[in-house]
């Protein structure tokens, strides 16, 4: 598997441990935006990883579904233009399920983007 190729999202780019989930809680850094609470940790691989948390309180599993199929995407897209390589762990908010692809997109953009700070 060509780990450079933008089109593909591996099992190696998520993250599925719970240990993994907690190092980037207690040793990342915490970025919010209206949509998504974002912890970033870096990971020393050669490429991101990205975890997402979307609690019943967001909605029905219709609506929990469908932010992380849009979070994926946005995270598939526009992994090159975070440097370096960080854990990403987002946790969704209610507002989450109110926006519309391109808000979450313009979102995750402006924080992956302080990130770098």
């Amino acid at each position: 598997m060509a780990s450079d190729n933008r089109e593909d999202f591996p099992r190696s780019h998520r993250i599925t441990r719970p240990a993994d989930y907690r190092a980037a809680y207690n040793g990342g850094r915490r970025f919010q935006s209206r949509s998504f609470v974002l912890f970033a940790r870096e990971n020393g691989l050669d490429h991101h990883r990205l975890g997402i948390t979307v609690t019943r309180r967001v909605g029905g599993a219709v609506v929990r579904n469908r932010i992380k199929r849009r979070l994926r995407e946005i995270f598939r897209r526009c992994r090159a233009e975070i440097p370096r390589h960080y854990d990403l762990v987002v946790n969704a908010r209610i507002q989450c399920a109110e926006a519309d692809y391109s808000e979450l997109q313009r979102e995750f953009l402006l924080v992956s983007q302080r990130i770098c700070r």
